[in-house]
């Protein structure tokens, strides 16, 4: 962890960052209102988290339990291969950050480093989103 706290750590924020903006640029693109992009933009941080955030910020939780376990399934089974990640740390934070709980068993399987890694991402990327989730929401209406 020390060797590559660095590249971990910036891995997380941009992961972070990327969904937020995403699901802002894409709401906004197509012209979603409030409680819609609300109920996306917890889509990438577990379930249990993400639903409380959406139903805080006046979104729709049962709708984003759906967006973060179909986000899960299609992070987790493709990323590292579409992107040709081979790192084993680099893996880790890519599914932990991306497809949370669902990638995270998945990155359990392809290896000790890449379900520790992605594990830490989980629970990073769950309390970040949850920091910054109401500030960009706050932003939305502007």
């Amino acid at each position: 962890l020390k060797k590559n706290a660095l590249a971990i750590t910036l891995g997380i924020a941009a992961g972070v960052a990327a969904s937020l903006a995403t699901v802002f640029a894409l709401a906004a693109l197509f012209r979603l209102d409030f409680s819609l992009f609300t109920t996306l933009l917890p889509k990438s941080i577990t379930t249990a988290i993400g639903m409380d955030v959406s139903a805080e910020l006046g979104g729709y939780p049962s709708l984003t339990g759906a967006a973060i376990i179909l986000t899960g399934n299609i992070c987790a089974d493709g990323a590292c291969r579409v992107f040709r990640i081979t790192s084993p740390i680099a893996q880790g934070v890519a599914i932990g950050t991306a497809a949370h709980a669902v990638g995270t068993s998945r990155a359990l399987e392809m290896g000790e480093i890449q379900g520790a890694m992605s594990s830490l991402s989980l629970i990073v990327t769950g309390l970040l989103t949850v920091v910054l989730a109401a500030p960009v929401a706050s932003l939305y209406g502007i």
